[in-house]
């Protein structure tokens, strides 16, 4: 929830927003307006990135607050009928029944499905990887603008994950980690095990495992997820990984706090993302990359069409520590 004691109206969540151009001044009279109830001209251009929480030097969620006035005004990206088609794709009536355990224990979400060679290579090796809509997180939601199916749902999610026993899960997908590691606990719900995010197990994995490492000796860019907002203090883990196996993070200016949206919000607004995106590739090739890694796979479906007209390769972060590891 917004916190209202938290937030001095400084105006920084809007006017640092990289899909909105507001000047200090004028990100302060419009967060008044939302503040307020008021009707602001941020709702009719929020992508809902997620931008303006790490943004807030406050920590007082504006977003959430932003959530709250687009249902009161009409303003939510995705309409009722369409999020009602959407949580029934992902909502099953069957109890979870969990896989036995043993190793690692990593949440792919519904990832190992629909993108299997995104968890193929030595680093999974001993690991048990759950999938399906039973570990479903919902925050998609909040980027159609309603987060009622996520504060509905979510309970569900936990108490399945819940269910293996683990003390502590993996999670593969920013989305879901950014469920267990921010918007449960702050919801209310109890998240009885320790979440860890998919870069920090990379990371430590490749610390143990030296000897098979082949520095790659390249410079990429990297597309940093929507919800890395939510989990910002993992970025170091990103950076560890580049250094372990011989990759540059190339400096651009839409990278790290300034990172741009992958376009799966618009998707999810039904609004045009071929501007955005074209922006955010000819940012990373004048840079000198030749090479984009996306820790997430929605970002690789939705840059992939408009990256491959460009020349510019997308690699998932797997592939590329695969690479590293002697893998083809």
């Amino acid at each position: 929830m917004f916190d209202r004691e938290k937030c001095d109206l400084c105006g920084e969540c809007l006017q640092k927003c990289q899909n909105q151009k507001f000047s200090l001044e004028q990100g302060k009279a419009e967060f008044q307006r939302l503040y307020s109830g008021e009707f602001s001209s941020a709702l009719e251009n929020c992508v809902t990135c997620f931008g303006c929480e790490e943004n807030c030097p406050k920590d007082a969620h504006p977003f959430d607050l932003i959530l709250e006035q687009m249902e009161k005004w009409g303003k939510k990206p995705s309409n009722d009928q369409a999020i009602l088609h959407t949580e029934a794709r992902y909502v099953s009536d069957q109890e979870y029944q969990p896989p036995f355990i043993s190793g690692t224990v990593i949440s792919g979400c519904v990832f190992p499905k629909t993108h299997p060679h995104f968890f193929q290579g030595p680093i999974f090796e001993n690991a048990t990887i759950l999938k399906g809509r039973h570990i479903f997180c919902y925050v998609l939601f909040l980027h159609m603008g309603d987060r009622q199916v996520l504060e509905r749902r979510a309970p569900h999610m936990i108490a399945n994950l819940a269910k293996t026993g683990a003390e502590e899960i993996v999670f593969f997908h920013d989305d879901c980690f950014a469920l267990a590691h921010n918007l449960a606990p702050r919801l209310g719900i109890k998240v009885p095990f320790r979440a860890i995010h998919i870069v920090e197990y990379f990371r430590d994995w490749l610390k143990a495992h030296p000897d098979r490492i082949r520095r790659l000796g390249i410079k990429i860019a990297y597309q940093r997820p929507c919800a890395s907002r939510y989990s910002p203090g993992k970025e170091s883990a990103v950076d560890e990984i580049f250094d372990l196996i011989g990759v540059e993070r190339l400096e651009r200016k839409y990278d790290r706090k300034s990172a741009l949206c992958c376009g799966g919000a618009y998707l999810a607004s039904g609004k045009s993302a071929g501007s955005l995106q074209e922006k955010n590739l000819r940012d990373a090739q004048e840079s000198g990359a030749g090479e984009m890694v996306c820790l997430c796979p929605i970002c690789v479906d939705m840059l992939g069409p408009l990256a491959q007209k460009q020349s510019l390769k997308l690699t998932p972060l797997t592939e590329i520590i695969n690479r590293a590891l002697g893998l083809p």
